[in-house]
């Protein structure tokens, strides 16, 4: 797909995503759900996504992380669905204990020892932006179109991370400093450095899959600025 193409499809979706977004609800903890985000499965940092759901013969639950997805044994539930301990088998035996709250779970490596701990946030909605993406982004000022670097950490109503992308002459390098999100669609919005000088940017999105999102951006920069459309993939 040329960019010009690629051009073309993201601005006739992204009329339907205008609206600025609400941060959702918090949910009450409980254990059931899917937890997304930077994880160190194995001690090596990548996305990883853990799944738990009940059913009529029990609990069952997945956990995927480098291009596969495992089977998780779940020995242990709290009564009250703030602790769950659980293994797997992937070249080694892994055995966790998570700590659980409304919005993100703590996953402690029981065993192997020495293996660091991480935070993987919920899906409220059915949607969560946490992990590292790739895609490209589209400026109107430069008329080009350049990969990008996308990392998000969304718990619940609060956003942090980092954009990337360079535009000959400049590169945009965001931090991201809050966010929103409403159904599929999202915003974030924080500080680009150039020159010396913070400026405002903005992103305001789509999820198309749970996976791949899409939508505009904007940076103000004195007398100025630039902006264009996005898309986004990521994987596990």
């Amino acid at each position: 797909m040329t960019k010009y193409v690629f051009i073309l499809i993201l601005t006739l979706l992204v009329a339907s995503c205008k609206k600025t977004p609400t941060n959702s609800l918090v949910e009450p903890p409980q254990i059931e759900g899917v937890y997304v985000g930077w994880g160190w499965p194995g001690g090596n940092a990548m996305n990883t996504r853990l799944e738990f759901d009940s059913t009529s013969t029990g609990w069952h639950g997945t956990i995927v992380y480098g291009g596969a997805s495992t089977t998780l044994n779940i020995t242990e539930i709290s009564e009250h669905q703030d602790t769950i301990r659980f293994e797997y088998s992937r070249g080694s035996t892994y055995r966790y204990l998570g700590v659980v709250s409304g919005v993100a779970i703590t996953l402690l490596v029981l065993e192997p020892s020495g293996h660091p701990s991480y935070i993987l946030n919920k899906e409220l909605g059915g949607y969560n932006l946490s992990g590292d993406w790739n895609g490209l982004m589209y400026s109107q000022y430069l008329q080009t179109t350049q990969p990008a670097d996308l990392y998000v950490d969304q718990q619940g109503s609060l956003y942090d991370g980092d954009v990337l992308s360079s535009f000959g002459f400049y590169s945009l390098l965001g931090d991201i400093l809050q966010g929103g999100s409403e159904g599929s669609g999202f915003y974030f919005s924080g500080e680009a450095a150039f020159s010396g000088t913070d400026y405002p940017f903005r992103f305001d999105g789509q999820f198309v899959t749970q996976d791949s999102i899409f939508g505009t951006w904007q940076v103000s920069f004195s007398g100025g600025g630039d902006g264009g459309t996005f898309g986004f993939g990521r994987s596990f």
